[in-house]
């Protein structure tokens, strides 16, 4: 069957007919892998996208709270971006790395402007765990040693390399063999469920408590760290990051940080580093970098780092000249459109709506800008996670109610809340009256 999208007809929010409709959700499911089991009603297939609203074939809408998994953080299909991918796609395409484009040069400009000063050239590739891959090699390239320290409940791709600093062992076992033992973990800083018992308030960093000698007995090239952590929308207190920053420093081992998922607006800041001050001699970043066109990521080093680095050859599509152009348009719009202010003003709104419910289930809710969750529990006094039979029900009556989520989490239990930093407190709304009436159902339900 051949498909024409057609104007949506009043009568109906779909270009599609329902045979039409139907047709296509069967074959995805026949031709079609995915790397993972489905939830009830997914895959959604998308026929149309909108700031936070993504319409599927059959014409239902959904509130992507997503952001197409962590990508369009100036929100879907923005008319500054499409443009800048348009006018680029009448003048080059793409070049071979050993050359470049007006786009990724001024690209690169931008992003290296905008990163601290520690920072001096960017390296582009395709993706986050591409990305992080080369930094792991510029690393071990400038300092001669093999060992990087990565945090517990660190996720920072999947490809072979990346999961060896990934710290989910779904993950690692996924890749059929055993992995180097190059790398080790030291602890985060996970201060709603902190291991010492601490408030907030009384934390002396304990958590890091043996972390010098841990580093000092391996030939340790460096620390790969998100400044937050993606999974569970974990934030170290400032304090954390000041004696964990001094440690490494004492011991010459080089700071990688991985910006992957929090950069670009999404925490409040450009990057989510300028939260700490940080200046790390390796940043990285993707996802959002290409404002939802194509595939993007960047490996950004210091003049000391780049002088050693020998990448071999450089990724067939790196740097693409279309995905550039829309990255810098995307920035530019963060900018422009002050996205990065309103993803504090939400993060803050969030927060507020989400306790304001005031369910027993709620145990925690951790915003920076709009990046977090809420964090669910059986009992708040002793914060026992709540089953995943309750969790998979949540997200499969949200998902009913047009709300589009992932769980994440050290336990995997908290909701991951990552929308496009367009949304506004209305939406917000519409989540939060969904997400009432959810748990409540479930909870006499099941």
């Amino acid at each position: 069957m051949r498909y024409k999208l057609r104007p949506v007809s009043p009568a109906s929010n779909s270009p599609f007919s329902a045979e039409e409709a139907d047709e296509l959700v069967n074959k995805d499911e026949q031709y079609v892998m995915r790397p993972w089991t489905h939830p009830a009603g997914e895959p959604v297939i998308v026929a149309r996208a909108k700031g936070c609203v993504v319409t599927d074939v059959h014409g239902k809408d959904y509130l992507d709270l997503t952001a197409g998994y962590f990508v369009n953080n100036a929100g879907h299909c923005h008319p500054r971006i499409v443009e800048a991918a348009t006018e680029q796609l009448h003048t080059v395409l793409q070049v071979s790395g050993k050359h470049g484009t007006v786009a990724a040069v001024r690209l690169a400009e931008r992003l290296i402007k905008l990163l601290p000063r520690s920072i001096d050239q960017a390296f582009f590739s395709t993706g986050g765990s591409e990305a992080n891959e080369f930094a792991l090699k510029m690393a071990r390239q400038a300092t001669g040693k093999k060992d990087i320290a990565y945090l517990e409940n660190a996720y920072h791709g999947l490809t072979l390399g990346s999961l060896e600093v990934t710290a989910s062992e779904k993950y690692r076992e996924s890749a059929g063999k055993p992995l180097g033992n190059e790398t080790y973990t030291i602890p985060n800083a996970y201060c709603y469920r902190c291991p010492k018992g601490k408030r907030p308030e009384s934390c002396a960093t304990e958590c890091l408590d043996g972390v010098e000698e841990k580093i000092k007995a391996r030939p340790t090239a460096a620390l790969l760290a998100e400044p937050i952590q993606s999974v569970g929308g974990l934030a170290p207190p400032e304090k954390w990051w000041v004696r964990l920053d001094a440690i490494r420093k004492k011991h010459d081992l080089l700071l990688i940080i991985d910006e992957v998922q929090t950069g670009l607006g999404r925490t409040g800041t450009m990057f989510a580093l300028e939260h700490y001050g940080l200046e790390p001699e390796i940043v990285t970043g993707g996802k959002g970098l290409s404002g939802g066109v194509g595939s993007l990521a960047m490996t950004c080093a210091g003049k000391d780092v780049v002088a050693k680095f020998f990448g071999g050859t450089t990724p067939t599509s790196g740097g693409n000249a279309v995905s550039a152009a829309a990255g810098l348009a995307m920035i530019e719009t963060l900018v422009d459109e002050r996205l990065i202010e309103n993803a504090r003003a939400m993060g803050e709104y969030f927060t507020q709506a989400a306790w304001a419910l005031q369910d027993p289930w709620i145990g925690d809710v951790r915003f920076t800008g709009l990046l977090g969750g809420v964090e669910l529990v059986a009992n708040r006094d002793t914060k026992d996670v709540l089953g995943k039979k309750q969790i998979a029900a949540i997200k499969d009556a949200l998902h009913a109610e047009g709300m589009l989520i992932t769980v994440s989490g050290l336990y995997g239990n908290v909701l991951r809340l990552q929308p496009p930093l367009t949304i506004t407190s209305a939406q917000i709304d519409t989540f939060v009256a969904a997400l009432r009436k959810v748990l409540a159902a479930v909870r006499h339900s099941v």
